[in-house]
Formats: C-alpha cells, sequence, structure tokens
C-alpha cells in the first residue's frame, strides 16, 4: 500500500490513532464514566500526594542557607545585560544559559528580591512533581514514593538551581516520546532541556537522537507534510547545538581547564574512579555494588522491552562526563532522573500489560520492586538530609551578612577570597569586597580573589578580610599564622555544610578577620575550628 493510500485510509477511518496525551485523556475519561467514584477518589490522593510534597519542601526551604552556586546565577542575571552573559560570561560558567534569563527576567522585569530565588526553584521543582504524580505510567503507589525520594524532595526542590527544572523536562520528554505525530511537541521539550544545563543537553541528545531513530523506523506511514515537519524540527535542533557550542566553547583563560595556585582549603581532587564510583554511589543505592546491581538489571530489562538505548545512552554518557571533564556530589542526581526518564518511556501501556507472557509479567513486577526500593531507601537518605538542614547551616555566608552588619563594616576596605564569596556578596545591592572587581566570582584568568595580592593587600589595609573554605581546619592552620603577622585576628568562624543525603559533602566556612594591629605586629596564636 503507498503513502497516499495509507492516509486515505487513516483520514476516512474512525479510528485514527492517536497521540499518547490524547490516548491517555480518552482512556482516564472512559476509566471515569465507568466508575464515577473511585476514581475520583484517587485523584484526590493525588492531590493529598502533592500537597503533602509541598509542605515537606516548602518547610525545608525556610531553613535552607543559600550557598554560593545558587548566588552566582542570581548575582551574573542581576548585574549583565543579556549580550553580555550569552556572548561572554557563560561560557566560563559550563552553562548554556536557561536558568540565567529566567533569574534575569526575575529580577529585571519582575524586580524580584534575593529571598525569592528558593521559591522561583521550588514552582519549577513543584510541576516536575505534580507532572510525575500525574501523568507517569508506574502504578501510583511507586509514583508517590519516587516524589518523595532525596532529588525529587530535596536537592532539586530546595537548592535553586537549574537542576530544579531537569526532572520537569525529563518527564515531559518521557510523556511525549511515543507521540511521532507530533514532533514539534517533542523538540520544544528537548530544546528547552538542551538549554538547561550542560547535563540537560547530553540528556537532550540522547533522547532526541532514540526519537529520530524511531521515526526513520516509521518513515514510510507519514505523509509529505509530516516529513516537512520532521525536518524543520531537525533543524531547530542543529542549530540548537550549534548556538549551545557557539556559547560554550572555552577559551584558552577558562579557569576550569587551567590549573591555578589558590589559597588552601579546598577539597582534594578525587580520581576518575573515584568518580564514578561517587556518581554511581550518590546517584542510586549510595553504594557502587547495589547501585550497579541495579542499573545492570534496569538496563536488562530496557532492552527486554526494546528500549534500552534511550536507558543506557544518557545514564553512561553522564557518567562519563561527570568522570573525565566535570561533577560534584550535586550532579549526581542527573543520573538518577535520566534512569527514571528511561525507565518511563520503556514502561508497558495497560494494553501491553494485558498481552504480556508469564515472564513478561514477572520481569515488569521485579522491575516495580527494584524501583519501589530504590525510592524507600533515597526517601530515608532526604529524611536525614532535611533533618539535618533543620539542624546545620548549609553555608556560613548568611552568619557572614549579620556579622558584618551588626559590626557596621563597609566604611573602610572589605576583603574576600574564593568563590564562596558569591553566597555573602549577593545579601547586598552593591559590591561590598575592594579587591574583585564583580559580585559574582568570574571563573576566568586570571582568577581575581584566588590568591592574595600582597601589594594591594599592604597598600588598601582592609578593615576585614574574609576567606572562604570547604576545608577549614587546614584552611586555618595555613592561614592563621599569616594573617596574625599582617596585625589581623580573627574574630569570627561562620560554618556550613554542604549537605548530601546522610553527610556532608564538603564544607561550606568563612573565617572573618579583623584588623587591629599595624602591619607586622604579632597576634598570639589561636585555635582552629575542628578543635
Amino acid at each position: 500500500m503507498n503513502d497516499q493510500a495509507l492516509n486515505s485510509r487513516l483520514t476516512e477511518s474512525s479510528a485514527t490513532p492517536l497521540s499518547p496525551p490524547e490516548q491517555a485523556h480518552r482512556e482516564s475519561g472512559a476509566i471515569a464514566a465507568a466508575s464515577p467514584s473511585s476514581p475520583n477518589w484517587w485523584r484526590i490522593a493525588d492531590f493529598g500526594v502533592l500537597g503533602l510534597w509541598i509542605a515537606i519542601t516548602g518547610f525545608t526551604l525556610t531553613y535552607h542557607e543559600k550557598w554560593a552556586d545558587e548566588a552566582q546565577a542570581w548575582l551574573i542575571a542581576r548585574d549583565l545585560s543579556l549580550w553580555r552573559i550569552f556572548s561572554y560570561e557563560l561560557r566560563y560558567e559550563g552553562s548554556p544559559g536557561l536558568w540565567h534569563l529566567i533569574l534575569w527576567i526575575a529580577q529585571h522585569i519582575f524586580h524580584a528580591p534575593y529571598a525569592a530565588l528558593g521559591p522561583i526553584g521550588l514552582a519549577f521543582a513543584t510541576a516536575g512533581v505534580a507532572f510525575l504524580i500525574f501523568f507517569a505510567p508506574f502504578p501510583r503507589p511507586l509514583r508517590w514514593l519516587l516524589a518523595f525520594s532525596y532529588f525529587m524532595v530535596y536537592q532539586y526542590a530546595v537548592i535553586a538551581r537549574p537542576y530544579t527544572l531537569l526532572p520537569l523536562f525529563c518527564f515531559l520528554a518521557a510523556y511525549f516520546f511515543h507521540d511521532l505525530q507530533h514532533p514539534e511537541r517533542m523538540t520544544i521539550v528537548l530544546v528547552l532541556l538542551a538549554n538547561l544545563t550542560l547535563h540537560g543537553t547530553l540528556i537532550a541528545g540522547c533522547l532526541g537522537l532514540v526519537y529520530l531513530l524511531d521515526a526513520i523506523r516509521a518513515w514510510p506511514t507519514f505523509d509529505q507534510h509530516l516529513r516537512r515537519r520532521y525536518l524543520i524540527c531537525i533543524g531547530v535542533m542543529a542549530l540548537t547545538f550549534l548556538f549551545i557550542v557557539a556559547i560554550l566553547k572555552p577559551t584558552h583563560d577558562v579557569a576550569e581547564f587551567v590549573a591555578t595556585p589558590d589559597l588552601p582549603g579546598a577539597s582534594p581532587k578525587p580520581k576518575p574512579i573515584q568518580k564514578i564510583y561517587a556518581i554511581l554511589s550518590g546517584g542510586f543505592f549510595d553504594h557502587p555494588l547495589p547501585s550497579i546491581i541495579f542499573l545492570a538489571l534496569a538496563g536488562g530489562w530496557c532492552f527486554l522491552r526494546k528500549r534500552f538505548l534511550v536507558f543506557a545512552l544518557p545514564v553512561v554518557l553522564l557518567i562519563t562526563l561527570y568522570a573525565a571533564v566535570h561533577g560534584y556530589a550535586h550532579h549526581h542526581g542527573t543520573v538518577f532522573i535520566a534512569a527514571i526518564t528511561g525507565l518511563w518511556i520503556a514502561w508497558p501501556t495497560p494494553e501491553e500489560s494485558a498481552k504480556f507472557g508469564l515472564f513478561e509479567h514477572r520481569a515488569t513486577q521485579v522491575m516495580t520492586a527494584l524501583l519501589a526500593c530504590l525510592a524507600l531507601f533515597n526517601i530515608w537518605d532526604a529524611s536525614v538530609t532535611i533533618r539535618n538542614e533543620y539542624r546545620y547551616p548549609y553555608s556560613g555566608a548568611p552568619d557572614v551578612v549579620r556579622y558584618l552588619n551588626s559590626a557596621g563594616a563597609g566604611k573602610q576596605p572589605i576583603f574576600g577570597y574564593l568563590y564562596g564569596m558569591a553566597a555573602v556578596q549577593a545579601y547586598y545591592d552593591h559590591n561590598i569586597l575592594a579587591n574583585i572587581p564583580t559580585t559574582y566570582f568570574h571563573h576566568g584568568l586570571p582568577r581575581i580573589g584566588n590568591s592574595i595580592d600582597e601589594q594591594e593587600f599592604d597598600r588598601l589595609s582592609p578593615e576585614y578580610v574574609i576567606l572562604f573554605s570547604e576545608a577549614p581546619q587546614i584552611m586555618f592552620d595555613q592561614m592563621n599564622g599569616y594573617m596574625n603577622a599582617k596585625g589581623y585576628k580573627l574574630v569570627r568562624f561562620s560554618d556550613g555544610y554542604l549537605l548530601f543525603k546522610r553527610m556532608s559533602y564538603e564544607r561550606q566556612a568563612y573565617f572573618i578577620y579583623k584588623r587591629i594591629s599595624p602591619s607586622g605586629a604579632q597576634i598570639p596564636p589561636q585555635s582552629g575550628p575542628d578543635k
């Protein structure tokens, strides 16, 4: 049968194929008509679960102290024009810029204060969780459990970074994945996902590739109009990736790829094999072995479902990015979200399940149990983290601000060092530091603020000096004697703990030194922060 005849049959027949969203809407309507009470109670339960999720995350957000990564994007969006952000600064940030655009609009159009940053991130996270609860193909109890897993209820909800949008965009892509009749819907989602973070770019590329392979297999059944739409969508995606390459292509002065002398106190750099173990553990079961077993079984199930590529490709590439290029603990969740997205796409419809043999039924039950175990384990992680968020400061930056304000600092020069100063700067509407020309921390050479310029220090003789550290005992041991010799005394130690699951990944601490003697006067030794 030729394309024209096939298209004629499809248009004349009353059994016109529906896209997955339309099919889901029709099926939900049929269920509601057949049983008017039961589905309504389940839907009320869904809203109840969502309400509980909002209550927990909202409570946690009130105790969260924003750290430098949250403040950095806010400051860049506040202080730079859109042209400067996209044409220059983003290549040093390694971010495609959608998050910066959102924050720029929030501040320059809606005049949002810094306090609004957390609620902005939480609003996006709420949309992602709501989409999971109401539209995921998993059994309803499993959807509820996943909503309260660590990355969904804390890391990508309370911490206001672009990752708060990652679940929403990934789940939207999974929702539209089987709809080959409307490629523009998938394209819009993938463009947004690709411009969110580099991790989103990788996931978008993987999902787009597999979606295109499915479309190529179905190409003979497409009419000319649909084929033209596909070609336009392919062009849009190609331009999107070219745009991302253009704005993020590293130059010789991108500090991420250049070794520079810094002040002591940074965490030691792990080896690639250690990072692989870290992301496998952190993304799933907090230990490499059960995490590898889970991924192997999930990959095998996706292979059985003929969806291995959509699961394995993004997971493998994200692990590679983390181990070989750039990665910290908060990136572990990208692999978690990618895995859930792959399983969403591979999950059988009720019609497919009805045709399963015993082996397929058992395999799907095992996969359901594995996902439930993963969710329950991560709920435990989330409960401990939320408790620690309540008990301990996430960042010492707010305490630094409180101290500086109470001391009336600012009439004389203040010096600050290292990246964490961005978390302090965000609380002010101007640059409070005399040694750094920008409120945000520019990750390019020369790395101003990463080391002490002796001539500048002696010339301006700042009243206060603030040292940020991820390893405060090391910083104290190596810098306190130097500061004492310069005539400065430690007057405040503002501690913070970058929480990750059931531990503190690294510290977010600040030492505040005040000038009390002329340069060269000795100050008696002081005890360190861990003593």
